[in-house]
């Protein structure tokens, strides 16, 4: 847990009522021990999707479909492109959406996200949730097929509070945390991206991609 257990079940607590579909994913997740979004992560990615309508959404990582149904409801004019390379998980997932009753709108893609996608494919929102080692692939692919002002969203940056105590890490966490670290510096630093860290959930961090406008202000400042 990154933050206080009291205060994270109370914003869970907090959070309206899901449908019995996503209430139901929640629970097979735990049970089944299958890594989807928090709750209070995923309401906070709900509230930035209904603030910044996005029309386009590319999720890496699919899982059961948990959050791609979040995503589709906060964003009920985007189509979505979803990729998983967990061939089973994926199919539960198609269930899952269909279910939801959004499959109209979603393209499911059996893919390794380490693969990229062609240029002809463009987004304005990218979530990226898939191994956390990859996660400077995935910005260095998909960034790109990204609109300006576009949102990234990448969750679980601060997995388990061990980026900030990587001490604390197991001899076989510690790559990866290293990875997140270096992929959080990334963020931060990187010349088009305007970038702020919500300890919540896991982590979430949330980037802008600036315009080119943007860019060319600060060039000159």
């Amino acid at each position: 847990m990154i933050t206080n257990p009291a205060i994270d079940d109370y914003v869970s607590g907090l959070v309206p009522e899901r449908s019995p579909l996503l209430t139901r994913l929640e629970q097979e997740a735990a049970a089944e021990n299958i890594p989807i979004v928090q709750l209070p992560s995923a309401q906070v990615m709900r509230m930035l999707l209904l603030l910044h309508r996005p029309t386009a959404i590319l999720e890496v990582g699919t899982a059961i479909g948990y959050s791609t149904i979040w995503l589709a409801e906060a964003a009920p004019e985007a189509r979505i492109v979803t990729m998983d390379i967990d061939e089973d998980r994926l199919g539960r997932a198609r269930t899952n959406i269909a279910e939801a009753g959004v499959s109209e709108r979603v393209e499911i893609l059996l893919r390794d996200a380490t693969l990229g996608l062609p240029d002809s494919y463009q987004f304005d929102c990218l979530f990226i949730d898939a191994a956390k080692g990859q996660y400077r692939a995935f910005l260095d692919l998909y960034l790109p097929l990204l609109r300006e002002g576009g949102l990234v969203i990448s969750d679980n940056v601060l997995f388990r509070g061990l980026v900030a105590t990587p001490e604390e890490a197991t001899k076989r966490q510690r790559p990866m945390v290293e990875k997140l670290h270096a992929y959080n510096t990334l963020l931060m630093e990187h010349p088009e991206l305007e970038t702020t860290m919500i300890p919540v959930g896991d982590g979430l961090a949330v980037s802008l991609k600036k315009k080119k406008s943007d860019k060319t202000l600060e060039s000159e400042v």
